[in-house]
Formats: C-alpha cells, sequence, structure tokens
C-alpha cells in the first residue's frame, strides 16, 4: 500500500511540475547490480532468470539516482510479473552512436498487440485480456517510469509482440552521459 501511495504522490508531483531531480554522477553498474538484487526473490519465486548484460564500459550518467531506480525497479518488476516460468528477463544497456545512454529491459513474456502500448502508459490502465487479468497492478508503474525518464530528458519506448515479449528501452540523451577518462599508467 505504501508503494502505491508513493507512486501516486511522485505522479501527482511530476503532473504538478513540483517533482525535481538531485542529479549526481551515477555508476550504471552499481546502480543496476543494487536493482538486480531487489527484484531477485520475485524472479525466484516465478521461476524466471535474470540475465545482466550491462558491462563496466558504460559512462557514468548524470542524472537522480533514486528516480533511476525506481525506473529500473518497475521495469524489471513489470517484466518479472509477465514473464511465466522457465523464461528470462534482460537488463542491458549501451552507449548509441551520438553518445546517449539506452537501457532496456527485456522479456519472453506475455507481451501485448502494439496497438495496446498507447494505454499501458496512461495512468491506472491495465491491458485487459484473459491473459493479464490475472495479474494485479494499479497501472502505475509504466506511466510513472515514462514522466521519470521524461524529466531526465529521455524517452521511454516499448515494443511488444503478443507471446513474445516485450522490451522496454529508456534512452538517455548524449548530455547526461559523463563518458569515462582513459586510465593513464602511473610511472613506477
Amino acid at each position: 500500500l505504501l508503494d502505491i501511495i508513493n507512486d501516486i504522490l511522485d505522479l501527482s508531483k511530476i503532473e504538478a511540475g513540483k517533482l525535481e531531480l538531485a542529479d549526481e554522477t551515477v555508476e550504471l553498474t552499481r546502480l543496476s547490480d543494487a536493482c538486480l538484487r531487489l527484484v531477485q526473490g520475485r524472479a525466484n519465486e516465478g521461476r524466471v532468470k535474470l540475465i545482466s548484460r550491462i558491462g563496466p564500459e558504460l559512462p557514468m550518467l548524470h542524472a537522480d539516482a533514486r528516480a533511476l531506480k525506481q525506473i529500473l525497479i518497475n521495469l524489471l518488476s513489470n517484466a518479472i510479473k509477465f514473464t511465466e516460468a522457465g523464461g528470462t528477463v534482460t537488463l542491458g544497456a549501451s552507449i548509441r552512436d551520438d553518445g546517449g545512454v539506452t537501457i532496456s529491459v527485456a522479456d519472453t513474456g506475455i507481451g501485448m498487440r502494439p496497438e495496446d502500448i498507447p494505454r499501458a502508459l496512461e495512468p491506472f490502465t491495465q491491458i485487459e485480456s484473459s491473459l493479464t487479468r490475472r495479474f494485479q497492478g494499479t497501472g502505475l508503474g509504466l506511466p510513472l517510469c515514462k514522466r521519470l525518464a521524461e524529466l531526465h530528458g529521455a524517452k521511454l519506448e516499448l515494443a511488444s509482440e503478443l507471446n513474445v515479449g516485450t522490451t522496454a528501452s529508456v534512452s538517455f540523451p548524449p548530455s547526461r552521459s559523463l563518458l569515462r577518462q582513459p586510465q593513464l599508467a602511473l610511472p613506477a
């Protein structure tokens, strides 16, 4: 109940223009590992395999760590919830040609029809079907992720195919990337 209330409050603050980001330097590898640890129990219960494809070569991000963690946990939790036992959820990230970073969560879950994606991004809306009725939720996770991403100048995109799976991608602009400097060897 507290999580639902916090999601409603965060969404209300964003809609009212009252939520301000507390930007800092965020190491994606460390943050993603923490998020994966937080959802691992739920994945184990559902017998869903979690895979991380986030390597140390990624740049740091100039972002609100709490908001970024909220985005990742919501996307991972959704992916686990809608993936059958034996399926996989993969967290990945890549540097785009323009220097921006894209973080993705891909699952082998029940998926949805492409025409249902806009509805899935509306607050308090769930896609009604015989497949999804058995899943609990408020319909706030994806809209909250979308709004938090937009506060960062990022874009949340969903690609999905019914009975195949869904990929949620959050693309941060190049201005949010803090490229790592090559390490120079120190003289002996």
